[in-house]
């Protein structure tokens, strides 16, 4: 035993470079792991943001897959290795080593090199644990004393020792099982097997790309609203008939359209017949047949990996996004009578000055309406939602405000640009403020509304539509804008009013202590809103979750990239007397350079281009399906996934000169 462990030791220094990756590749998966252990457990942290158990339960559902991707990645990372030594293991055995004796050097190098990722990884765990207590605490702005929580979790250390024990005994069985399976001869020539050829025809070929393409038009489809399959025949049937395609699709167009357009591209003499894609094309076409099952599952892989990443993004920033609408003011609330004003001013003036604030109080009017069409707005009852004021069934009217009371809110918001583009309104018309857009992209503008203002009946023509609502919709749904001389008839009337007063300024964004001050003085009244605390309660409410699968995200990141370095590296390791033989024929350094920068781009180019294209329509139906369409169409909503994405290229970036750079030193050294 004692000879076996000091050869694991020798064959991990003289092949060091060679375990140098997955040295790395393990670390960085052990301090993931480590980072969400140390945080799961950290009792502190859990107290401040959770108070249902949400986050410890979600905690228990993402160690679970945590755990087996780590297995999964790890016992990936270990047959490739494996396989890189079958000639070394085959010559142990002509040299009269048991099967049993191998697999104990096995296991003690992967012993070594696990107890070494161990450390690595608790120690950066550690770091990246603190960083993210820091980042949560600095981002929700949550008083925690550093000082209760250890640099090193020992509980945290424990669990994930105990775990990487077990990943050792799963690689063990994994090995034994490999050994005892393959014969000596088999084990001495493994090396040049592949992975079973896949035969590809046209018709194969033709399924691939018109079940891809099928799935992409279903994606489409959802854009042509409530005539869609996506709300005639249901959601979640559709969702899984386009899900199934994209696996099928992606599975007939890598093993089969890819090759066989490439076979089909080389009758093209004069294309064929260059320096370079006469050796890139033809190896290509071997690398598709024999590595198919590992390219189409690192193709779907990254499609999930990128579209949780770009979902995730989206999901964070659109309710922000939307609090802009949900919430203009950074206080607001329904005055029940005037002591409430003058309170609340006193009260305000306590945390700010006068000039740092501005306190605009807007009457609105609620007028009953006649025409052939009224809009949604206009009959909206009782909105779905937890809040008091959303379980008061709203009765049917429209609530009007003055053109000059739009504007002066606009600007006490800060939104002098779209104060600046509002026509100004005769006698005869009017805005409608839309709670969202219409499904079918149509609007109410042209439409003729008559008021019934008293006894008069006075019709207005909708000059336009607007998102841009100024008062909350906890407090107004509904809102038509009017001209200053109709509202001031309507001010007349016996109409039902109710008084809001909105208070604004940077002096009271970001107080939750004034938040909390306001709603004890309104006795928790659910007319009281708050920019600045609605985005804080949705960051609190998320950050965990986000948190959460953001380990997951990194994880298969670190997955892809890394299979597919360790299959170019085995590739190159394989073929480097081609290259060889290709200096001799008078191919310079330059050319070959160039003929390895193509062939590596390939492989990293399809599961990025086809996880690219994946994520674009997983993202469109996500939005236009499952969010509430609060902020338009427009394409600015998308800026956090296509920032996602661009991430996600620069670590593939990353990966990809890694990759260039050691399949270019193999064939160097060749």
């Amino acid at each position: 035993m004692k000879t076996t462990i000091l050869m694991a030791a020798k064959n991990l220094r003289k092949s060091f470079s060679f375990y140098a990756l997955y040295l790395l590749s393990v670390s960085l998966v052990i301090t993931i792991y480590f980072a969400f252990a140390s945080f799961s457990l950290n009792q502190v942290m859990l107290a401040k943001i959770s108070s249902d158990g949400r986050v410890e339960s979600m905690c228990r559902m993402i160690s679970i897959f945590l755990m087996a991707f780590v297995v999964f990645y790890m016992s990936y990372s270990n047959r490739f290795f494996l396989k890189r030594r079958t000639k070394e293991l085959g010559i142990y055995a002509l040299l009269g080593y048991r099967k049993t004796t191998i697999l104990s050097l096995l296991t003690i190098e992967n012993s070594l090199i696990c107890c070494g990722a161990l450390c690595i990884g608790v120690l950066l765990g550690a770091v990246m644990h603190k960083g993210i207590v820091a980042g949560i605490t600095a981002l929700l702005k949550l008083s925690v004393d550093n000082a209760q929580i250890p640099f090193f979790q020992i509980s945290a250390i424990q669990k994930t020792a105990c775990f990487i024990l077990l990943v050792i005994v799963v690689l063990s069985f994994s090995n034994a099982r490999f050994l005892f399976q393959t014969s000596l001869i088999s084990l001495v020539r493994f090396e040049k097997k592949t992975e079973k050829s896949m035969r590809f025809h046209f018709l194969p070929a033709l399924l691939g790309l018109v079940m891809t393409l099928s799935s992409y038009m279903l994606a489409l489809d959802i854009c042509r609203g409530r005539k869609s399959l996506w709300f005639s025949v249901g959601f979640y049937q559709t969702g899984l008939l386009t899900a199934m395609l994209i696996l099928l699709g992606t599975i007939f167009f890598i093993s089969s359209f890819l090759p066989y357009v490439i076979k089909r591209s080389k009758k093209n003499k004069q294309a064929f017949y260059t320096q370079t894609r006469i050796v890139t094309t033809p190896n290509f076409v071997y690398r598709i047949r024999s590595n198919a099952r590992t390219l189409i599952m690192l193709t779907l892989l990254f499609a999930a990996t990128l579209t949780v990443a770009s979902v995730m993004a989206l999901t964070l920033y659109y309710p922000v996004a939307s609090v802009s609408r949900m919430a203009p003011s950074e206080l607001e609330f329904r005055v029940e009578n005037e002591y409430q004003t003058a309170a609340a001013k006193h009260l305000v003036n306590q945390y700010a000055p006068d000039t740092a604030v501005t306190f605009t109080q807007t009457d609105i009017y609620k007028i009953t309406a006649s025409s052939d069409s009224l809009p949604m707005e206009y009959n909206v009852g009782t909105a779905k939602g937890d809040a008091h004021n959303e379980k008061i069934t709203r009765s049917p009217g429209f609530e009007c405000i003055s053109y000059t009371q739009y504007c002066s809110l606009l600007l006490a918001q800060k939104k002098d640009k779209i104060a600046d583009r509002i026509p100004a309104l005769n006698d005869t018309e009017c805005i409608l403020v839309k709670y969202q857009p219409n499904s079918d992209g149509s609007d109410e503008a042209g439409s003729v509304y008559t008021l019934n203002i008293g006894a008069a009946r006075i019709p207005l023509t909708v000059r336009g539509t607007t998102l841009h609502n100024p008062i909350s919709f906890a407090n107004s749904v509904g809102t038509l804008i009017v001209s200053d001389d109709v509202y001031g008839q309507i001010q007349e009337s016996a109409a039902p009013k109710t008084s809001i007063l909105s208070i604004n300024g940077n002096a009271a964004a970001n107080n939750e202590q004034l938040f909390a001050d306001l709603s004890a003085l309104l006795e928790n009244s659910p007319y009281l809103q708050g920019h600045s605390h609605r985005i804080h309660v949705i960051f609190s409410l998320n950050s965990s979750t986000f948190l959460l699968i953001g380990f997951l995200v990194v994880l298969f990141f670190i997955a892809t990239g890394s299979i597919l370095y360790f299959n170019h590296v085995s590739a190159f390791t394989d073929t480097r007397d081609d290259y060889e033989i290709l200096h001799k024929m008078g191919y310079t350094d330059k050319m070959i350079q160039l003929i390895i920068r193509k062939q590596v781009f390939t492989f990293f180019c399809i599961p990025f281009a086809f996880g690219l294209l994946d994520c674009i329509f997983a993202t469109l139906v996500y939005k236009t399906g499952l969010m509430q369409n609060l902020l338009g169409s427009s394409l600015t909503l998308y800026v956090p996934a296509v920032i996602a994405i661009a991430i996600t290229a620069l670590i593939y970036l990353i990966y990809y000169w890694l990759t260039v750079h050691s399949c270019s030193k193999i064939v160097r050294n060749s």
